[in-house]
Parts: structure tokens; sequence; C-alpha cells
């Protein structure tokens, strides 16, 4: 975790139960083109107007609340290694399901003007299927992007529902991207889709080679990095039905008096978004 940003754990979940919450979740409602709102309705709504509470918050619209996720939460192995990275007292920020979404479910004007790097894909859902937060694609960023008024001694910890492969829109980590600290969005990044590794830079001066890993995993893989480390996902090209469930939380440090391994890291406060013109910013992930 102190070295690469992240870190892996398989087997420490009932894949059992991680199906059989993928499933509930699949009989929840009827995933594919129903979700969406017709081009009228989303222009109607969102035309000249900021994009603004359209994901699942804490207790808010969220799909979560309604189910029992104990298996996770109380898991042994799980709170050990939340103790050794966070201390001995921590709190779930916000805990959410997150849905890679096929193609052949979107509308043909969302094909035509959703933009791969806007992470955001809630506002063209039904405002009564906004419950989880939706994603076709997200460029590489930290996750304290979303978090300006905290400082980042918090984790993103991501539950794999079900059997990822590589065309359901795996994680993508950018290993010890998280030691320059917080940098802001558009990061500084070289890369070569065909190569193992990419350049990043916290200044666009000195680029240094990182290395990329896809995190296929099976389900009840659970996955821990840190708030400033590099991640992204390319879009999903896997079928209507055989799509991608996950459970993502934030969590964070809440005793100073209590030290984990998250107090030997960089820690500022965020750089935040940056309207500066990035000479190598682009879709990065195919």
């Amino acid at each position: 975790f102190l070295q690469d940003g992240f870190v892996k754990f398989e087997n420490i979940l009932d894949p059992l139960k991680c199906l059989q919450l993928y499933e509930k979740l699949k009989n929840d409602r009827n995933w594919g083109p129903n979700l969406f709102q017709s081009e009228e309705s989303y222009l109607e709504e969102f035309k000249d107007k900021p994009i603004k509470k359209v994901n699942p918050g804490k207790g808010i619209q969220n799909l979560i609340d309604k189910f029992d996720l104990s298996f996770i939460e109380n898991n042994n192995h799980i709170l050990k290694i939340l103790h050794k990275i966070l201390g001995n007292n921590f709190e779930i920020m916000l805990s959410k399901f997150v849905v890679a979404v096929p193609k052949k479910w979107m509308p043909n004007y969302v094909k035509k003007i959703h933009n791969f790097n806007t992470a955001n894909f809630n506002p063209y859902i039904k405002k009564e299927y906004r419950d989880v937060t939706y994603f076709r694609g997200i460029d590489y960023h930290m996750d304290s992007i979303d978090w300006e008024n905290n400082d980042n001694k918090f984790i993103t910890m991501y539950v794999y529902l079900n059997n990822v492969d590589e065309n359901m829109s795996p994680l993508n980590i950018v290993k010890q991207s998280h030691l320059k600290g917080p940098t802001s969005f558009p990061h500084f990044i070289k890369d070569d889709n065909s190569s193992k590794y990419l350049q990043y830079s916290s200044d666009n001066k000195l680029f240094r080679e990182y290395e990329k890993e896809t995190l296929i995993g099976n389900e009840g893989t659970v996955y821990f990095w840190t708030s400033n480390t590099l991640h992204g996902t390319a879009p999903s090209i896997s079928d209507i039905d055989n799509f991608r469930i996950s459970v993502r939380y934030l969590i964070k440090k809440k005793d100073e008096n209590s030290k984990g391994l998250i107090d030997q890291l960089i820690n500022e406060k965020k750089v935040g978004i940056t309207k500066k013109k990035n000479p190598f910013y682009k879709t990065i992930l195919k």
C-alpha cells in the first residue's frame, strides 16, 4: 500500500454472497436502454444549466441503503486492513453501487454528445434510477478531486461483485503515482495504450515513467487505494446482460491520535481542477 498506492486482496469475501447480491441488483430494475431519459428531457433539465445532485449521496437516493452489506463491512479481514491503513477509528464517508454501461444501452443522442473524459454519466439517466452511479469510461483521475474541502486522509475500497474481465471496464491503476501527492486535473500524462507504462508529471516539466495495472478480478476481489492514486477505466464492451456492478466505498481516518499507514503518505489538501491547457490531455483509455 505504501509503495504502490494500492493493494489487492482475493478470497477474503464470500464469492457466493457477492454473486447473490449481484443477482439481486440485476433483478432490481430493467437494466438497459429503459434507464435513459429522452433527449428532450435531458435538454430541458440541463441545457445551459450546471449539472448538480445527480449521483447518490450518503443516505440520499442511494440504492445501497436497501441492501445488507454487513458481509463486506463487518468482514474481519477487511476490518484488519482498514485498521492497519487508517488507525483504530475510521468512518465511511460514502458507499454506493457503480455500474459500467454497455454501449448497446445508450441512446443515439448520448453517443453523440457524451465526452469520454466526463465521469458523470448520471445526467442522461431518468431521475428515479439515479440511485447508483453509472459510468462509461473515466479518464485518469484522483479521488481527492471530489472532496475539495477535506484533507486526503481517506481511501477508496472497491469490491467486484461479479467476475470482471478486460471487456467489462476493469479498473486501471497507475502504481506509485500517489508519491507526488495531490495534483490538479487534468493531469499531465503521456500514454501509449500498447505499453505497460505511462509518463506522468505534476508540473509538465519532469516526467517519470510509471507502471499501469489493469485490475482483472473475480467476484469478491477487494481493492484499496489512496486518494492520490491515479486510476481510470476504459469503456465497457461487454454485452447487454453481462455488465459490471461493483461497490465503491470512501473511508476516512477519524482519530488523529491513532496512527495508520495513511499517516506516512503525502496528504496535503488537493490542488483541484484547473482550466490549464494540457498539451498531453486526451482520451487516455481506449
